[in-house]
């Protein structure tokens, strides 16, 4: 196999690519119930990418071969994912005031302060996701099938990382959420307490802080951000987008997709971590095209940008609040930051064992016992094919510590109010550039947890 053909099967894997997640970001948005996946891949069928990845391995290109494998077990998998996202788009639940869709009440739930009320709608939702959890599971189970058999295994190292860093921070989450819960909820964690995970997005959410984490103050701060950073012209030119919609199907929250972001406000605090990680993802991706693209870089940047809500002056200063207001505010977006990067761990030992065979009930139990161990709240297993794929969860947790990193560095270089020094943009720029991190050792996810640990401690960095 020459360059050229070489380069053409690149060029091949971008456009497919691209047409994947404009699909997927057209589904999130609510603009598209029942994608059309399949037709992404270029009339070429999934063995045709095995083929492809194959000879390119043999001239000697092993990155690319590595993309085109992944995009095999994309295409075997695509018809089981295109009837799950049918299925969610079009599910029902029903709510203690009538039929909801599935995006709405998921929406809903943490909005919603009585408490026999929001456990009666996520009940009703677990009884909705029935039906798409089984297309779900289809799906996970193909691409584990996949997987194994084109020789792609889990990663047990980060696994393992993911592990301490639970270990690292299960003092600070079990500390703070006991205060908090019994605050605002007048719960306890579980074991011991009765507290579940609708109580959980009901105390995360922080609905008492919505006069300040405004949606107007949000969009501000985005562009203002852009603006300090360098980052004005890619978002103004439409390299980047933000596709905000507020239809009934659309998925709570920012998810990215490529350079792409569909984002649904979920209303007051969340939606200012979610908005600003996807944002960062997606810069990174806007810079390489897909075969040449960090993952764990991209995760980095959007940690980056994330881990801006827990500088106290930097939030005071976007909040309009006196600094001596901000330490409270902070330890509130740790706690959703942790629910955030501990649900990420946990999953990621059940969806690498998934990987592995494990499916069914079992699937389900272990997901169950493995977030309500480490989230302190009852979990329900209908939710496990949601993380069925393990490579995600991975990027999550790599990208955390890496992102602290990357933070702890710009300090270093840029001082503690480094997003406002001119020398960042420069910096930033070589990076994205580059569309990835300097090589050597991997930063720990546990010692980033025990960073974090440590701001719930003081409350800032």
């Amino acid at each position: 196999m020459d360059t050229e053909e070489r380069e053409r099967l690149a060029l091949e894997l971008d456009q497919a690519v691209a047409r994947l997640e404009a699909e997927r970001a057209r589904n999130q948005a609510g603009l598209e119930a029942a994608p059309a996946l399949v037709d992404c891949f270029g009339g070429r069928h999934p063995d045709e990418w095995l083929d492809a990845a194959r000879r390119v391995r043999e001239a000697g290109d092993a990155p690319l071969a590595g993309r085109l494998l992944l995009l095999h077990v994309e295409a075997v998998g695509a018809p089981h994912e295109e009837a799950w996202r049918a299925a969610e788009a079009s599910a029902t639940v029903a709510g203690p005031d009538g039929a909801l869709a599935l995006s709405d009440a998921e929406r809903a739930v943490a909005r919603e302060g009585d408490r026999p009320r929001r456990k009666a709608l996520a009940q009703a939702i677990s009884a909705s996701m029935e039906g798409p959890a089984r297309h779900r599971e289809a799906w996970g189970e193909a691409l584990a099938r996949t997987r194994a058999a084109v020789g792609l295994y889990p990663d047990w190292e980060v696994v393992v990382a993911g592990d301490q860093l639970l270990g690292a921070c299960d003092e600070a989450w079990r500390d703070l959420l006991e205060y908090m819960a019994r605050r605002d909820l007048g719960l306890a964690p579980a074991p011991e307490g009765a507290l579940e995970r609708h109580d959980l997005l009901r105390l995360t959410a922080f609905p008492a802080l919505d006069g300040l984490f405004r949606p107007l103050a949000l969009a501000r701060t985005v562009h203002g951000l852009a603006r300090q950073l360098g980052l004005e012209r890619t978002l103004d030119s439409g390299k980047v987008r933000v596709d905000e919609s507020s239809r009934a199907q659309a998925v709570p929250l920012a998810h990215p997709e490529g350079a792409r972001t569909t984002f649904r406000s979920a209303g007051g605090l969340p939606d200012w971590p979610s908005l600003l990680d996807a944002l960062g993802r997606s810069l990174a991706a806007a810079h390489q095209p897909p075969h040449l693209r960090d993952p764990v870089f991209a995760a980095a940047l959007g940690r980056l940008l994330a881990g801006l809500c827990l500088e106290p002056r930097w939030l005071a200063a976007q909040l309009g609040v006196e600094r001596r207001e901000a330490p409270d505010l902070v330890r509130a977006l740790a706690l959703r930051e942790l629910l955030r990067i501990r649900t990420a761990a946990a999953a990621l030992r059940v969806a690498t064992e998934a990987e592995r065979g494990l499916s069914g009930r079992a699937w389900r139990e272990a997901h169950r016992e493995a977030l309500s161990a480490a989230l302190l709240a009852a979990w329900d297993g209908v939710r496990a094919s949601r993380d069925a794929r393990a490579a995600p969860l991975a990027d999550t947790v790599r990208g955390f510590a890496e992102g602290e990193r990357l933070r702890a560095e710009l300090r270093q270089r840029f001082d503690e109010d480094w997003w406002r020094n001119p020398r960042t943009r420069e910096h930033l720029a070589g990076l994205l550039a580059a569309g990835t991190l300097l090589e050597g050792e991997p930063a720990s996810p546990a010692a980033a947890a025990a960073g974090l640990a440590r701001v719930v401690e003081r409350g800032g960095t």
